[in-house]
This record gives C-alpha cells, sequence and structure tokens, in this order.
C-alpha cells in the first residue's frame, strides 16, 4: 500500500527456482515526474555473475518506457573509524554509469547513552532563546489547525535543505489533502509517526517541524523523518527544541526503542551540531548516485 502521490513497481529475479536479485521503483506522481527511486538486491552468492547488470539494463528499458529520464540510487560508503559495510553498491553503480551527487551522514543515538540531565539544560537553554514560541505535537494525525502549515512545511523540504548541485530533486506541492493520504496509508501499515512543531505564538504560523516514524514489529530502532525551521523564524534555537521534545513524546510512549537513526547533508553544519549534542554519532556515509537518461 502507497500514498496516492507514489507509483511503486517490485520485480524479483528467478533463477533455478530461487529469487536471487529483486527491484522496487518509486515514482513521484504529483511532482518529480522525471524520476525514478530504484532499490536493486542481488543475493550476495549469485553476485559477479551478470544478474546485477541485466536487472539494471531492465530497469532503464522500463524507466524510458515510463518516461522517467532520471534514476536515481543509493549506496552505502563505511567510514574509515566505523563499521565496515560492504562497498559493492557503490562500486557496482560506478561501473554502470551512476554519478555520486550528494552524500549524507548516517549517524545513530543509543538513548541508553544520553545523559537526561544533559540534555534538559540543552533544552532549558534553548526555550530560553525561543520567547513566542509554543509547542504543538501529535501522533499520526497532524491536527486541523495546523495541517495547512505543516504541508508547507513539507513542501520546504523539497527546496531547504542543502543538496548536492547535480541531484535532480525539483520542489514539490504539499496541501492538506496529500498529508491525510499520507498519514492513512502509514496507519493502514502498521506504522507510527511522532511529530513536534513549534508554533509562532503571535502569528500563528508554524516555524518548524521534526518527526519520527515506527515501523510494526520493530522494538528497538526509531528513524528521524524530516526536521526544519522555517527560514524567517531561525535563530531561535528551534532545532534543539524540536528534536529534544520530540524525542521524549516518543519515549513516553515507546521507552523500549533504543537506537534513533537520522540523516544530514555534511556541510549542514548546524543540524549536525545538534544532533552531536544529543548523542547522535557517525555510522557510516550514504552516497546518493544518480544517471540521466538524456
Amino acid at each position: 500500500m502507497w500514498p496516492d502521490s507514489l507509483d511503486v513497481e517490485r520485480y524479483v529475479a528467478v533463477q533455478d527456482g530461487e529469487v536471487v536479485g529483486a527491484l522496487q521503483y518509486s515514482m513521484p506522481t504529483q511532482d518529480n515526474q522525471h524520476l525514478l527511486e530504484l532499490e536493486l538486491e542481488v543475493r550476495p552468492d549469485r553476485r559477479r555473475a551478470g544478474l546485477g547488470t541485466a536487472l539494471n539494463e531492465f530497469t532503464e528499458r522500463r524507466a524510458a518506457e515510463l518516461g522517467r529520464d532520471t534514476i536515481l540510487a543509493f549506496a552505502v560508503d563505511p567510514l574509515p573509524d566505523g563499521p565496515q559495510f560492504d562497498r559493492s553498491g557503490q562500486e557496482f553503480a560506478k561501473a554502470r554509469g551512476y554519478k555520486v551527487v550528494d552524500q549524507e551522514i548516517h549517524r545513530r543515538n543509543d538513548l541508553t547513552l544520553v545523559g537526561e540531565d544533559e540534555l534538559a539544560k540543552l533544552y532549558v537553554d534553548a526555550w530560553s532563546k525561543a520567547a513566542g514560541y509554543e509547542l504543538v505535537q501529535w501522533i499520526d494525525d497532524c491536527p486541523d489547525d495546523v495541517i495547512d502549515g505543516y504541508a508547507a512545511l513539507n513542501e520546504r523540504m523539497y527546496t531547504d535543505p542543502p543538496m548536492g548541485e547535480e541531484l535532480d530533486i525539483r520542489p514539490a506541492s504539499y496541501d492538506a489533502a496529500r498529508i491525510r493520504n499520507t498519514e492513512w496509508v502509514m496507519k493502514e501499515r502498521g506504522q507510527t509517526q511522532f511529530v513536534t512543531a513549534v508554533r509562532h505564538v503571535e502569528s500563528g504560523e508554524l516555524a518548524g517541524m521534526s518527526g519520527l516514524g515506527l515501523t510494526p514489529g520493530e522494538e528497538l530502532h526509531a528513524w528521524q523523518q524530516d526536521t526544519i525551521v522555517e527560514q524567517k523564524h531561525r535563530g531561535h534555537r528551534l532545532g534543539t527544541i524540536l528534536k529534544i521534545a520530540n524525542q521524549r513524546l516518543m519515549r513516553k510512549y515507546r521507552p523500549q526503542i533504543r537506537y534513533i537513526h537520522t540523516w544530514n547533508a555534511e556541510v549542514n553544519d548546524h543540524m549536525i551540531a545538534i544532533n552531536e549534542a544529543m548523542g547522535y554519532r557517525a555510522l557510516c556515509r550514504d552516497l546518493d548516485v544518480q544517471k540521466k537518461l538524456k
């Protein structure tokens, strides 16, 4: 089940009666209609036999049939002092004409190592710089009175965060209907979403938001979703407030969660500083690899 704003196709490669490879294509329908996001997997014991190449060639033909001229995929790059992840994805992508167009550092926060006293000091200090703002929090369903502002902040995620110059991600359009449809799909999947927003009291505007997502059956890991502060409201430590308040909201209902994962562009010094102050530590580098078909 997928939101209306996304078309998805899935394929498997079968050899000798066994599934040995898989493809998933995620294709925006309401914006970025030039784009196909690719997940390509080959079983480790069947690699280096041409299967991945065949799946990629099939993908390029299928993308052309669908009118998509840009394929975006993802690969892991281990850090010098971090765990040693498999490099085969980035090597495969490079050999088939994909170019690294952006990169992010994947950080993980082990909540068992976070000192609550230190976190509380950060939170109190941040609020001392944020007079005139208030929290709005929810689980799964955005309140009606802030949904338009929430939609606008989702739009800004396509334009405001730092991105590689060659990464072909274009502006998107969000409204209340798109938000509600996505929320419905997540609940049908059994996913839970914790969201904290900050509202400017005088104007009523949503100044920023941060989300955390949980998948059904996963008892240890949570995934950071978007975090953004609208440009004219920056400079009030709202990013710190959003991240800490939302982490507390999640832990109130899911205290067993141990790890939160987040991704930041390497040049996003401000958000990196917030995350590291909260206990996030670098795990690996994630590469965005892109191929233009025209």
